[in-house]
């Protein structure tokens, strides 16, 4: 249990007076798994979605305990340490002095669970019973989530975009038995949750069907008694006052692409035919949303192109104090000519690191108190989690992409291979679980199995890996990135965890 779970019922000064406490053994975790508070959840571009399986130990009846061998370990400051198990339930702990000096005296001689802190150590997977590994355990999914592929119009030009642009958009009649067909699976499947992500293209071009279908989902949650999450993925150019104050309505969850300030964003989601979009997405964050309560959350693409620029685009959106995620370019056939965008690894982790320093300024000198509030190490880079996880994402699982015309596929990115026609409530499951992509659990990859970090990116989205290598159960093209950056990472959490703690 983290310190501000077995505390929260102290008032405010209790609880940083026991935190920071010299004496008394304290462990800090996040306290709860991806976010602190209801609300700022971490949005992606693509697939991601809650867990389908999750971390456990398998606790014999032991009376022996030591501490896991491959944790990873980093002091902070004034005597603080972060340590982080692989099979850490979510993200890493912080130990203060007293608590790492108990630890470490699991490291010297295997003993019995004398202390709280000792249970709390143990519950991180930070202290094992001796002789036994943390073994996983699957877990029952609780979200089904869907791509709803509203049309293939849009008003921008991306060079990186998978869509092959048309007029072509879905009807009333395809959106609805869409929904009611999700609802049915998630129903018959028994997941507790439906997720909806309105996409294209651009899919505000169509906003009255994206109306219309939320009104029907709405119905269907309330009738079957699913949680619903919806999320709208826009570009932000067309957002009109009417449908910004939908949004505050309905608390919707509004996604927003956003890749760089100026001409770095212009180069990268130019308009059609040319020409800035930058001004007119400014206007709609600072004059549409601001001044409203809108679930908005920013998507980042990060290039190579637009990577040496990202701390400045970041120093932006936390001067703001808006939720925001940073995901890699992936080729597609359609980007494959723009070799500005691929993803040179020196350049990725410099504007990477860049990025980081920043966030470590708002979090020693917090200009935006909302980033204290939301774990760290769940939506800055790419497609890690903070929850321990053996698949990247949900594809083959428990996520599904509706095309314009009803046709099932596995992934956005693959809309033009559909793996069914038939969105049969019955079939639908099924249908996704057969499919070309193999979404392989990371103990299936290759140089994956002994990583410390391997239970977090899980080798990688596995479509761009297929692509650059040909196979599935090989690491991620991109795994010297993630070995850099995450240990960084964890590093902001931990400093993020003493901030909110008031250490």
């Amino acid at each position: 249990m983290s310190c501000l779970n077995r505390l929260e019922d102290l008032d405010d000064q209790a609880l940083q007076s026991s935190v920071n406490s010299p004496q008394t053994p304290q462990l800090l975790t996040s306290a709860s798994v991806g976010n602190d508070i209801k609300g700022n959840e971490t949005d992606c571009d693509c697939a991601c979605s809650n867990t389908p399986f999750a971390i456990a130990i398998i606790n014999p009846q032991d009376t022996s305990f030591s501490a896991l061998p491959d944790t990873y370990t980093i002091p902070l400051r004034q005597g603080y340490q972060l340590a982080f198990s692989p099979f850490a339930p979510a993200g890493p702990s912080v130990l203060n002095p007293a608590a790492w000096q108990r630890y470490q005296i699991f490291h010297q001689k295997p003993q019995p669970l004398k202390e709280t802190i000792d249970h709390e150590l143990a519950q991180q997977n930070l202290l094992v019973p001796t002789g036994h590994q943390p073994q996983i355990q699957p877990a029952s999914p609780d979200q089904l989530t869907a791509w709803l592929h509203v049309t293939n119009a849009c008003n921008l030009d991306c060079p990186y975009c998978y869509v092959r642009k048309s007029s072509a958009h879905m009807s009333l009649e395809t959106g609805l038995n869409a929904i009611e067909n999700l609802f049915a699976a998630a129903h018959r499947q028994n997941f507790s949750q439906l997720k909806l992500k309105y996409a294209g293209g651009e899919a505000t071009l169509h906003f009255s069907l994206i109306q219309r279908l939320h009104e029907r989902a709405m119905e269907l949650a309330q009738k079957t008694g699913l949680a619903l999450r919806e999320v709208v993925l826009s570009n932000g150019v067309a957002l009109t006052p009417a449908m910004v104050n939908w949004f505050e309505a309905t608390q919707v969850r509004l996604m927003i692409s956003l890749d760089g300030l100026g001409a770095v964003h212009d180069r990268q989601r130019p308009n059609k035919g040319g020409g800035t979009s930058f001004s007119q997405v400014m206007h709609t964050l600072e004059k549409l949303i601001q001044p409203r309560q809108i679930d908005l959350h920013l998507s980042v693409t990060v290039t190579g192109a637009s990577a040496p620029y990202l701390s400045e685009l970041v120093q932006w959106i936390l001067s703001h104090d808006w939720p925001f995620s940073l995901n890699f370019y992936r080729q597609t056939p359609l980007s494959a000519d723009h070799k500005e965008l691929e993803l040179e690894e020196s350049a990725m982790i410099a504007g990477m690191q860049a990025a980081y320093r920043v966030i470590e300024q708002a979090i020693e000198q917090p200009t935006a108190p909302s980033l204290l509030s939301r774990s760290l190490v769940n939506g800055l880079l790419d497609k890690v989690q903070s929850q321990a996880h053996t698949h990247t994402c949900g594809v083959g699982q428990t996520y599904a992409v509706i095309t314009h015309t009803g046709q099932i596929a596995q992934c956005q990115m693959q809309l033009n291979q559909p793996v069914s026609d038939d969105l049969d409530s019955y079939q639908l499951l099924p249908a996704l679980a057969h499919g070309p992509i193999q979404n392989l659990s990371v103990q299936e990859k290759s140089e994956c199995q002994t990583c410390t970090y391997r239970y977090r990116c899980t080798g990688g989205c596995p479509v761009e890996t297929f692509r650059v290598t040909g196979r599935w159960d090989v690491k991620s093209p991109n795994c010297a990135i993630y070995k850099t950056l995450y240990p960084e990472l964890l590093r902001l959490e931990g400093l993020r965890l003493l901030k909110f703690h008031g250490c």
